[in-house]
């Protein structure tokens, strides 16, 4: 009875060391598949912190938050000098150079802004720019240009309304450039050319001007200076449409006159739209719109005309030998609207004819 009793007590103990051993080793391999595969859910957390951490503020990638503020306007001196020196370092950037001091360097951005007018360009009178032409100055002819096209576009006509009723003015957003600077400014320039940068308008036309070529030895002083021929006799659209029906009316009497074989009804026609007495046409804006005199102030001719302009233009020019001379850009105004109005005549004769 005591034998059978202590094997029994025997047996049970080597099952007892058995799954004590057994649990110990289910224990420590389940640690160990914690530690190295991550399914710890403590571990886990750990990896995550060191990960995320580790990828956060010092990456040479990351955008500070007043770059992005700089982007859509204009920063202060300070916001400017912060990010100066990532500007130059910047090779896919077009460095430019500020023609007041050309140690200065920059860079542009842009940015949308709505503006009423839409205009980058510094505001001209219809006054100033016919003021300019008239001086005998030497500029360049880059400038003389610029003044002449300028004038031809200065709004002496409203065209905010026209025959067809009233056109709305909308202020569109449209990009505007800006300068970042390595002095630690933001700039808004008048002009840029050749990598030079101006900041206002008496910067660029100072240095297109005979008077900086003495005073200056930087490439940024053209080679095209011309003397201005003074200009004068400034004419609307309507004053050169005006000059066009006075050669269309001595086109037409001479038809009139001296074709004996023009059929009737073509001879009626041309004889309704000439004025005899006045020696001209029968309306101030034939043959663009029917015989009838108009109020040109707020007539645009835009869609009528390819030759439209709502400015002036100089009729004539003087230079040195005193004797006035008509202009190019006036000779070539006139010679389109003439042969627009001479294909609008006889376009009116075919359809006669054709009848």
């Amino acid at each position: 009875m005591n034998i059978r009793r202590f094997f029994r007590l025997s047996c049970l103990s080597v099952a007892g060391f058995f799954w004590a051993s057994c649990g110990s080793d289910s224990d420590s391999s389940t640690n160990a598949m914690g530690l190295n595969s991550g399914t710890n859910p403590e571990s886990s957390s750990d990896a995550l912190l060191q990960t995320s951490s580790s990828a956060e503020p010092n990456s040479s990638d990351a955008v500070p938050e007043s770059s992005s503020s700089d982007a859509f306007g204009v920063g202060s001196s300070d916001d400017a000098s912060s990010s100066s020196s990532g500007i130059e370092s910047s090779s896919s950037a077009e460095l430019f150079r500020l023609a007041r001091d050309p140690s200065i360097t920059c860079t542009k951005f842009q940015f949308l802004e709505e503006q009423c007018p839409v205009s980058s360009e510094p505001y001209y009178s219809c006054t100033d720019l016919q003021e300019f032409l008239k001086k005998d100055t030497t500029v360049s002819q880059k400038i003389l240009d610029k003044w002449e096209d300028k004038l031809l576009s200065c709004g002496a006509v409203h065209e905010s309304e026209t025959l067809y009723g009233v056109v709305y003015r909308v202020c569109p957003h449209y990009q505007v450039t800006y300068l970042k600077c390595s002095d630690g400014k933001t700039y808004k320039p008048y002009a840029d050319e050749d990598g030079i940068a101006y900041i206002t308008k008496e910067e660029y036309y100072e240095t297109h001007s005979s008077s900086s070529v003495a005073e200056s030895s930087s490439s940024s002083v053209p080679e095209d200076l011309v003397t201005n021929c003074p200009q004068d006799s400034f004419a609307l659209f309507y004053d050169v449409l005006a000059d066009v029906q006075k050669e269309l009316y001595e086109k037409i009497v001479k038809v009139l006159d001296e074709n004996d074989t023009l059929p009737e009804a073509k001879k009626a026609f041309l004889d309704s739209i000439i004025n005899r007495e006045e020696k001209t046409l029968n309306g101030n804006l034939y043959p663009y719109y029917p015989g009838q005199h108009y109020d040109l102030e707020y007539i645009s001719l835009k869609y009528e005309s390819n030759y439209w302009f709502d400015g002036y233009v100089a009729k004539t020019k003087t230079c040195a030998d005193g004797m006035p001379e008509t202009t190019a850009l006036y000779r070539e105004k006139y010679d389109g609207i003439l042969q627009e109005c001479l294909d609008l005549i006889n376009k009116e004769l075919e359809e006669i004819g054709a009848e």
